[in-house]
């Protein structure tokens, strides 16, 4: 169970990185303000969740939920663009763009952008003319003088001021992650530095520079390599390529192909950042203990300038049903797996929330599931589902893990069918449907008490276009699910149309990304830039002691 609880953490992160449709109408530039919409959810487990919703006239989207539980804020941007939205010559854009989005800005990350500029536009040209040179020479030589360009650049460079600056107003646990759909940007920090982590956040995705490329892509190899040599992340990708035979999900990676790695465009990623980083494509999240009233103005004051732009429309890519049990058998793991892969609702689909209900019957926390079942009984090693609604299409993945010696990969799917079908046929113990329920309810419910957790679910539900009204509904709608809904939405999408994905016992050759032997670059430690003397004149709020 253990070893089949790692392999699942494992699929979750390979749908987003870390350093997760109805398509939005453009708004009336006409409008002069937006109404505030309040939405609240009693909970059993704590007070009243109240999230405040609204828009600026850019079009930025606010999302305010106050929790007063303890003295802590937690902030976030999310963006709806990730790894779909990579051009199909520069896959693995969006990640190592969200790497980028950590070095600063014209003011921010410098002690002198004037002069550090005429090194980083001489590094975008040295990029672009590698992408297009073919001959080893002629490309190590390029790389030699995007080193000294950079070099040269790094002398005004300050690294990590931005980290350096969120800790200082005691900020913690900053980071983003790069999913398919969006990507995010968060961390949490005291009440009383409010005014400046919004002073800051506003400011870094305003003309952010992306210095410092070349060393930081040697991160994104040495994550690139890293993810080669867990044999179930190339297993995964190539389950997806052949789940999804036309869309980005399958098609291209998170992380990116090596070739385009070899060949990153910093006009590409510019063109990126100013096509999807734009107010109406993005939200600001705050959770936590402030006021709301009184951070609205200064939300106001400092993202307010913003300017919207009109998004592109995205193409569409029609997946076609699967026609039947399709096959695909390689030899990529050291032990034997199958993966059973349906196509499910997906993201802000209404049946969504019965899908989850289905695959917790069949396995859940408490081990009582059919395919807990299965491996309590010795039947095979291991089996558990993973469901994962993407904005375009879903997909719910059951991993198998069959016996070591003397089971047979069909014999272990023909079990796990069996189970699942149950449902389809209406097997179903009541009592264990109630029980799922209430896990998934419970759970819901004290996660929900946490500034983490509820933001980052407030920003999953902007990113998936999910009404907030639908999102703190999830403990009802799941109370509200009978046996009639699960036998009909068993029935509607765990067919006889599926992908059996096979892996055989094999090692193939891993191919890995060399990182070019620089020179080392001198950067500034101690340096500060003007935009940090500035920061620190913005005043900080009196600090209101709680006491228990």
């Amino acid at each position: 169970m253990k070893k089949l609880s790692i392999l699942l953490t494992i699929f979750a992160i390979t749908t987003t990185l870390f350093s997760q449709v109805i398509e939005k109408k453009p708004l009336d530039r006409e409008i002069k303000s937006i109404d505030s919409k309040r939405f609240t959810t009693k909970m059993d487990y704590q007070e009243s969740v109240n999230v405040d919703v609204y828009e600026l006239k850019n079009g930025l989207t606010v999302i305010l939920s106050e929790n007063h539980n303890k003295p802590q804020i937690f902030g976030g941007i999310v963006v709806r663009a990730g790894g779909k939205d990579d051009p199909k010559d520069a896959t693995g854009m969006a990640h190592y763009q969200e790497h980028m989005l950590f070095k600063g800005t014209e003011e921010l990350g410098t002690i002198d952008w004037e002069s550090e500029r005429k090194h980083i536009d001489k590094i975008f040209e040295l990029y672009d003319e590698l992408g297009k040179t073919k001959d080893p020479v002629e490309r190590e030589k390029i790389q030699k003088q995007i080193n000294e360009e950079s070099i040269l650049a790094n002398k005004y460079a300050i690294p990590n001021e931005l980290d350096k600056l969120i800790k200082s107003m005691g900020g913690t646990g900053m980071n983003a992650g790069t999913g398919h759909d969006i990507t995010l940007y968060y961390n949490s920090f005291p009440p009383n530095q409010i005014e400046k982590w919004l002073n800051l956040y506003s400011h870094r995705f305003e003309n952010p520079v992306f210095r410092s490329f070349q060393a930081e892509l040697e991160v994104v190899y040495e994550e690139k390599n890293m993810y080669s040599d867990i044999f179930f992340f190339p297993l995964l990708e190539k389950f997806n390529e052949s789940f999804f035979k036309q869309h980005p999900y399958g098609q291209q990676t998170l992380i990116g192909s090596i070739e385009d790695l070899k060949n990153p465009s910093l006009s590409k990623m510019y063109d990126f950042f100013r096509t999807w980083y734009v107010p109406n494509n993005m939200a600001l999240i705050i959770v936590g203990d402030f006021n709301s009233k009184e951070v609205q103005p200064l939300i106001e004051k400092y993202f307010g300038e913003w300017k919207y732009k009109e998004l592109p429309k995205r193409p569409e890519y029609k997946e076609e049903e699967f026609r039947g049990r399709e096959f695909k058998q390689v030899k990529m793991s050291p032990i034997k797996i199958g993966a059973l892969g349906f196509r499910t609702p997906k993201a802000g689909d209404p049946e969504e929330v019965v899908i989850e209900v289905c695959n917790a019957i069949l396995s859940n926390e408490n081990q009582t599931g059919y395919l807990d079942k299965l491996m309590l009984d010795n039947k095979l090693m291991g089996a558990a589902p993973f469901y994962a609604p993407h904005n375009d299409y879903g997909q719910s993945v059951f991993l198998i893990i069959p016996k070591i010696i003397g089971q047979k990969l069909e014999k272990a799917e023909e079990l796990v069918k069996k189970e699942i079908y149950r449902l389809r046929d209406g097997d179903l113990d009541e009592k264990l449907l109630e029980s799922v329920k209430l896990e998934l309810y419970r759970d819901f419910q004290l996660n929900m008490e946490s500034n983490e957790y509820r933001g980052e679910m407030l920003a999953s539900a902007f990113g998936r276009n999910q009404k907030i009204d639908d999102l703190l509904s999830y403990p009802k709608l799941i109370m509200k699910i009978s046996k009639e809904d699960v036998v009909r939405v068993a029935n509607k999408y765990y067919g006889d149309n599926y992908l059996a994905f096979y892996s055989k016992m094999g090692f193939p050759k891993k191919e890995k990304i060399e990182k070019p032997g620089f020179k080392p670059i001198v950067t500034n430690t101690d340096a500060e830039s003007n935009y940090a003397k500035k920061l620190a004149e913005v005043p900080s709020l009196e600090a209101k002691p709680q006491f228990i």
